[in-house]
């Protein structure tokens, strides 16, 4: 398991914080939230089975997980 990404994006005197995670092999899905002022005000989930099923490869996972977090900043901003 991965340990993700933790972005605060201010847009418009609003600070909003990004978290993207992966939640394992048991639940095989990456994970981005968007928080302002402690309330999540959107969520994405991306799974992973088919490199689950395909031959893990960690380092694939490692650049969807990036690529979620960098996607989900750039649309709050």
């Amino acid at each position: 398991m991965l340990t993700g990404f933790n972005t605060d994006v201010e847009y418009d005197g609003v600070v909003y914080h990004v978290q993207t995670e992966d939640k394992g092999l048991q639940t095989p899905f990456i994970l981005s939230l968007v928080y302002t002022g402690g309330a999540i005000l959107a969520s994405k989930r991306s799974p992973y089975d088919d490199l689950v099923a395909g031959g893990f490869d960690e380092s694939i996972l490692a650049q969807r997980l990036s690529r979620q977090h960098k996607l989900i900043c750039a649309a709050v901003h």
